[in-house]
């Protein structure tokens, strides 16, 4: 697997709209190891747990979708890129007004086989 087809993956699950969708899209990416933590949730380990999240972020935000904005910049294991998730109703995150558009970087760490291990996310 390359690299950029795993975060390509990776957002194509984030955008998925049911359970199978979305497990689809991570068996490519992700591994059962595999921690995911931003700003404002613990640190999630596996697939169920990121479904869970995804699913979740879907019912407060229906119709919210998240695409890279920048190509995947990489050195020996880690890489970052940059994201926006959309929405038809604004979010509000932390405590931070976004309005229709969040943000982010998130920062990445692949495996031996070029799988996510490791993703720590931020807003705005």
């Amino acid at each position: 697997m390359e690299r950029q087809q795993a975060i390509a993956d990776y957002a194509a699950a984030w955008s998925g709209t049911d359970a199978e969708t979305i497990t689809a899209a991570f068996a490519r990416c992700w591994t059962d190891e595999s921690t995911y933590t931003d700003t404002v949730t613990d640190t999630i380990v596996g697939v169920e747990g990121m479904v869970q999240l995804i699913l979740g972020t879907a019912h407060q935000y229906p119709g919210f979708t998240l695409r890279p904005t920048s190509d995947l910049d990489t050195h020996h294991n880690v890489g970052r890129f940059s994201w926006v998730m959309t929405t038809p109703t604004p979010m509000v995150v932390d405590g931070v007004d976004y309005g229709r558009e969040l943000p982010g970087i998130d920062f990445v760490e692949f495996t031996s086989d070029n799988k996510i291990a490791r993703i720590v996310g931020f807003f705005g």
